[in-house]
Parts: C-alpha cells; structure tokens; sequence
C-alpha cells in the first residue's frame, strides 16, 4: 500500500512514504546526488497529494531533524528530543518504556473534563505528536512546531435540479478505494451494522468483488438483535466472508487488557482496545494486511452557524471528578486546531486506532477521511446534510431496503462498558487509591471511589463518560 523516496543532496536527507496509487510502482526509491531545490520542488509537489503522506527530514548543515505529516495523517509518529537525541516512533509505548514521565497536566485535565486536546504537544512532557499538516523540527534547542494555515470553507452552493447527489457519492467512495492497490484476497472492511460502515462496505465490495472478509462487534439485548439483522442484509448483498465478534467477551479494563500495562494505551486511544486487539489478531492470522473503516462518516455532515441543527458553542461544562481548580485549568487548557477540510475528530480517530492496526500489521484505509470528498459534501445544500439524509437515501437505494431511513436503532458499546466497570472495580478502586494523580488539587479522587463502589449502571450518561475518560488517564499512568 506505501512506497518511499530516499532523496539526498549534500546538505539534506529526505524520506518520503506516501500511501500508493493503483499504478505506482512498490518498493523504495533511492536518489542521490540532487539539488537541494530539486528535493524542494519534489517536497513542494506534496500539496497537492491526494492520498496520506508523510516526510522525514536531516538537515545536516542546520542540525536539525523535521518531520511532516500531510493533512489526512492516517497514522501519527511521536517523536521525543533530549540529551540523548531525536527518537521517532508510530509506537509511543516502545518510546516510553523504562522511562519516568512527567504529566502535562492541563492536557490532562482537559482529557477528563472532555474537551479536545488535539494538538502535536500531548498529555507526556516532551512527548510530540504529528497532527494533520503540521511539521514537528528537532534541533539543539529543543522541539519547534510549524502550524498549518487555517482553511475557510466557502459554505453550501445549490446543485443542478436533475443532479443525482446519492449515485455521485457513491461512486466518488468506489473511486476513492479502486485509487488504491487493494489485493481482494488480502482486504477486509469494518461492518458493524451502522451506516457509515455500510456505505464502504458496499464501495469495497463493488470494487474488489465478493469473498472480501468483513469484521465486527456483536451486542447483546434489542439493539443488539437490530444489528444483527442490518450486518446480514450486508453481509449477502456485498457476499463477505464475515467475523462477527461477541463484545460482550471482550469488556474493557479485564485482567489481560493492555489497559492493565504502564503506558499500554494512550488516553487518546479507542475506548476498547480489548475487542480490536481480538478482531485485529484474527484478521492478521487470515493474512489480512489492508482495512477500510468507516471512520470519519459523522463528520462529512457539517451543519453551519445558523443553520438548523448546528452546534451551539460549548459552555464551561462541569466534571463531577475534577475540583473546581481542575476545571479552571482544564477550561484554559489550549486552544482549538486550525480549521481543515477534515474535522478534528476525523484526525484524533485515526490516530486512536492507529496503534492497533499497526501492530497487527494493517494499513487504514479510511475513505471518508478524503479532502476532495470532505468539500464534495461541505458544499452541499442543507437538505443533503440535514441528520446525514445524503447518506440513509444512498443506503437505501442501493439495498432497496428502508432500515437506515426508517428503523435505525444505533449500536453502542455503553453496556460493556458498564460491566467492564462494575466487573473490575476492585482494580479500579486500588488503581485509584495507590495512584500519585489522585494526590492533584485539581483531582476529586473521592467522587472518582464513589462512583466506581456504586451502581455503575445508574450513572447518567455525562457522569458514566467522564468516569471513563478518567479511568483511562489513571490506567496509562499506573
């Protein structure tokens, strides 16, 4: 799926590993003896790069090492400068093993409090992430960040009377897979019975035939019995071979989580890496190496001010497990990402799987986490991104079935989560009770032992996620 330029002049090293097109040869590139405007055109040419992309850079006349990640950033490096050099890595565990972090704590804070802390600097002192289009520079004098350039989007614009906006998503989601060099014996696609899943596993399907392998979680109860019913209308009409993984087994926080390990999971990351550690080892053993996701599907419905169903700004929302000095720092915490094409959470998604899929040797492919398909729908009248409609008609007319339109019951993961809670809150409780975090001023540790002894069950929903985001921050930092 990825090809790498080694270019090299005399002052500079450049790598270059980009996400490959259908018609671009394998392997890596070597190419030596170049001007250093040669490697600045090339470099210049990255703009306009349809697909993911990433730059490594050694300087050797200024002593300095940069990284670059492009503005879809599918997975993110963390990168650490001290006395001892540069260390990059896409694996942020093998970069803090064996070492004594110091928490950054109005990330911190704010992770609980649950406001976005998408930025290159993370919840680790001198920990850096690569954020979308942002270039991450190394020198003696520590770490520098450049900031992309804020977009501004141009809003709706009408479309002709007789344009079939459902077909021309469709295809543009099949073009934007058949790009790719997928190999149908070696791909499988998301499937969890949701809508943003099933449009790109009908794409995929479409593109590379039946037979392709499909994989998901499987709930308990009405909702789960909805699911079911929607993952078989799409298993037969894309003709997969489908992975259907009970959640229920796979509950959040048990004695084998990664959660349970020092620096296991970043606070970031997916809320249930139990369950795609499981799904992922499978695909792996099938000799699975490619996975496209619906990830980033909620986003493309962009509702602007003053539209109906827009998002109001967000107040000064309270934490019953931060003290009143935790939400002042969590609420001065930092500012917003500059604005792209791609929501920020498009960006934070990727980065919270990222982990996962590398590690079992999986490439994302995340169709909707395309710029060119991003403004394709940002520009559409208001009726096509009114509560996704764009989306549950495209459904519709291509299964000849109403379910998405009409009788859409959304799966969650709230119940296992609650009995991974309740079935492990005797680690949880000493988790808390031996944690240096629960010693923070800014840390209601006894509202944090109150909730976990009690009814987990009869938390409302604000209280249950906030309780969750902070058990991850205390799991990370055990």
């Amino acid at each position: 799926m990825l090809r790498t330029e080694v270019l090299e002049s005399e002052d500079r090293v450049v790598l270059i590993s980009y996400e490959r097109f259908t018609d671009d040869p394998e392997g890596v590139v070597l190419v030596t003896g170049l001007s250093d405007s040669a490697i600045q055109g090339r470099l210049d040419a990255l703009d306009a790069y349809l697909l993911d992309f990433a730059v490594l850079e050694i300087d050797r006349r200024k002593r300095t090492i940069s990284y670059r990640a492009s503005p879809v950033v599918s997975i993110p490096a963390y990168l650490i400068a001290d006395q001892d050099g540069v260390a990059i890595d896409w694996d942020y565990s093998r970069l803090l093993v064996d070492r004594e972090v110091e928490i950054v704590w109005d990330v911190a804070l704010a992770q609980i409090a649950g406001r976005s802390t998408y930025a290159p600097t993370t919840i680790v002192a001198g920990v850096y992430r690569a954020t979308a289009g942002a270039v991450l520079r190394a020198s003696a004098n520590g770490v520098a960040v450049e900031l992309p350039e804020s977009i501004e989007h141009d809003g709706p614009h009408d479309v002709w009377p007789d344009a079939h906006v459902e077909a021309q998503l469709f295809e543009a989601i099949k073009a934007i897979l058949d790009s790719r060099p997928l190999d149908p014996s070696r791909l499988a696609v998301e499937l969890s019975g949701g809508m943003d899943s099933a449009l790109t596993s009908i794409a995929a399907a479409a593109v590379a035939g039946p037979g392709v392998m499909s994989v998901g979680a499987q709930f308990n109860g009405p909702m789960g019995a909805a699911q079911r019913e929607r993952r078989s209308m799409l298993r037969d009409h894309g003709g997969f071979d489908d992975l259907s993984v009970p959640a229920e087994r796979f509950a959040p926080f048990g004695p084998t989580s990664l959660r349970r390990i020092r620096y296991g999971v970043w606070p970031e990351d997916e809320n249930y890496p139990e369950l795609f550690e499981a799904m992922f080892g499978m695909l792996q053993a099938a000799g699975i190496d490619t996975l496209v996701s619906g990830l980033g599907g909620d986003e493309l419905y962009t509702a602007y001010e003053g539209e109906e169903g827009a998002p109001a700004g967000k107040g000064e929302s309270a934490c019953a497990f931060l003290t009143a000095e935790g939400l002042a720092i969590a609420h001065r915490a930092r500012s917003p990402y500059p604005a792209g094409w791609l929501q920020e959470t498009c960006w934070s998604g990727a980065a919270s799987e990222s982990q996962r899929v590398l590690r079992y040797g999986l490439w994302p492919v995340h169709p909707y986490h395309t710029l060119a398909l991003a403004r394709f729908v940002s520009r559409l009248p208001r009726r096509y991104r009114r509560d996704r409609r764009l989306l549950r008609d495209t459904l519709c007319e291509l299964l000849g079935n109403q379910v998405f339109a009409t009788d859409y019951v959304k799966e969650t993961f709230k119940l296992v989560a609650h009995r991974g809670i309740a079935e492990n809150r005797a680690y949880l409780i000493d988790l808390v009770q031996r944690s240096n975090l629960s010693r923070h001023p800014g840390i209601a540790d006894q509202a944090i032992l109150a909730a976990l002894a009690g009814d987990i069950e009869a938390l409302d929903h604000h209280t249950y996620n906030a309780l969750f985001r902070v058990l991850k921050v205390f799991c990370f930092f055990q």
